[in-house]
């Protein structure tokens, strides 16, 4: 179980690891008993503890417990334990409750408090020098079998996990999910694991201020070490949040000095928030050779035997696996073997019926798709004929455009020749003109001519119609109106001419 508590005062603290945050802090506990006076013993009669436990710590404010437990409950004597911050409260708290007197409101009666130092039990340094000298098992000249490792109990696994950077992270997050894109649930434990699992790194840089550290284990990382192993220590379940360790030391005096640091001392943590927490640990000397060279030896041993064992015992449930599936692949055989000839003697009797069926079945699909053949053939061949449409008449209207096109070119052409002729002709009736007048005039200076005395008669000057202008307007409004009618209808230019008869010069079309 958990002993971690949260710690407000930091004065008294030493340094463990600074560069883990990690220190040690002294253990600051007082014993108080309530001692119950002959004359108030009755027979069958009991005091309420926690009225006693409220009390005290009425007693001590403005400070308070860290815990306060009942040790010891007689007729004649109530015996608790309680621990403080510092050792400064624990002193200051002894002047205010020793020799202090209490009264119960349940009975009336008044108690007197006797408080005093609690001694903690440690071992010291005549103890391990003794056991070493006397164990006739131990040979002091091998590393294990002297006074050269600590046994650490109560180290909270949380302080001592190694942190992982962000790659791992990511890495840890990808392995996590499945091929489906699932958590999975083997892959889950097995991350769980490895995160509740301590840093044998982590464990060696921290003790490692007392001195050279030659060896160190933890007995739960290793999966081979059971409840009912003889490796000699069992592994925590899951659920612990504490694990063990063992510490030795190249030299003696570096186990001098962790086990003199540790004395009375719980181990102090801050945190990245600067939230201190402690936790209450065990440190003894090893009594039982853990890190001796013949012990290691046969753990490896042990360890070996057990990789075999579980290698036998996982191809034994995999052979049983195996020929679990194989007889059950055999019986799901046997039973659709069995279901195959009961279907073939009931199916015998049913085959004429289900063939008539069939055949049924297979004409109505085979007209079924006849008329759906004949209707897409009829709707192609009116697709076609519509397009065919479409295409005849815009090559008319392509036809008609050129046509007349071509119309409208040849009456230019025969109008500009008309007015060419007419320009000809005007030219030549004014030279002839011309001539005439010169003749006139020689004649009448050679000669007199008795006309010339007679009065002169205005003859008029004959100016022929302009037929050619009138045919060119004609003809130009006549063209207008092919225009109008051509664009406005769906019609031929053969069309619009053989219904307009009256048009003047149709040779000219």
């Amino acid at each position: 179980m958990s002993n971690i508590t949260q710690c407000k005062d930091l004065s008294e603290r030493v340094d463990l690891c600074e560069a883990l945050r990690m220190y040690l802090k002294p253990i600051a506990r007082i014993n108080i008993s309530v001692p119950i006076p002959p004359t108030m013993r009755v027979a069958g009669s009991t005091m309420s503890t926690w009225e006693i436990m409220d009390k005290i710590r009425e007693l001590i404010l403005p400070d308070d417990f860290v815990f306060l437990r009942l040790l010891k409950s007689a007729g004649e004597l109530y015996r608790f334990e309680g621990e403080l911050e510092s050792k400064s409260i624990a002193r200051s708290c002894l002047t205010r409750l020793d020799n202090t007197l209490i009264r119960m409101e349940s009975t009336g009666h008044e108690f007197r408090l006797r408080a005093a130092d609690a001694k903690l039990p440690y071992p010291t340094r005549t103890e391990w020098e003794t056991f070493f000298r006397e164990s006739k098992s131990m040979n002091e000249t091998k590393p294990g079998e002297r006074a050269d490792t600590i046994h650490i109990e109560g180290l909270p696994i949380r302080w001592f996990q190694a942190k992982q950077t962000p790659m791992q992270a990511v890495q840890v997050a990808a392995a996590a999910i499945g091929p489906s894109g699932l958590p999975s649930t083997s892959t889950t434990a097995t991350i769980d694991d490895k995160e509740n699992k301590p840093s044998l790194e982590i464990l060696q840089q921290v003790f490692s201020t007392f001195g050279e550290i030659r060896c160190c284990d933890i007995p739960c990382l290793d999966p081979f070490r059971g409840p009912n192993s003889s490796l000699g220590t069992s592994v925590p379940s899951a659920q612990d949040t504490t694990f063990d360790a063992y510490v030795q030391y190249s030299e003696y005096i570096g186990f001098v000095k962790a086990m003199d640091a540790c004395r009375n001392m719980k181990l102090m943590l801050i945190d990245d928030t600067n939230t201190a927490h402690t936790a209450n640990i065990k440190v003894d000397f090893d009594r039982i050779r853990h890190l001796s060279d013949r012990m290691i030896k046969k753990r490896r041993i042990e360890q070996m035997k057990a990789m075999e064992l579980n290698k036998l015992k996982h191809a034994e449930t995999q052979r049983l696996k195996d020929e679990d599936e194989r007889r059950k692949e055999i019986e799901r055989l046997r039973i659709e073997l069995q279901d195959a000839e009961a279907d073939d003697l009931t199916g015998s009797k049913d085959i004429t019926k289900d063939s008539r069926r069939r055949q049924r079945e297979e004409k109505r699909r085979v007209k079924r798709l006849e008329r759906k053949r004949q209707h897409e053939e009829k709707t192609l061949a009116m697709k076609i004929a519509l397009e065919e449409r479409k295409m005849l008449i815009a090559h008319r209207k392509l036809e008609s455009m050129r046509l007349l096109e071509e119309l409208f070119n040849r009456v230019k052409v025969q109008i500009a020749q008309q007015e060419l002729n007419k320009k000809e002709r005007e030219l030549q009736e004014e030279r002839l003109r011309g001539m005439d007048i010169e003749t006139a005039n020689a004649s009448n200076s050679t000669t007199f001519m008795p006309t010339q005395l007679l009065p002169q008669t205005t003859t008029k000057e004959y100016k022929p119609l302009n037929t050619t202008s009138n045919n060119k307007e004609i003809i130009e409004a006549q063209l207008n109106e092919l225009r109008k009618e051509f664009y406005q209808k769906d019609e031929t230019i053969d069309d619009i001419l053989r219904k307009r008869t009256t048009i003047i010069d149709r040779k000219v079309f």
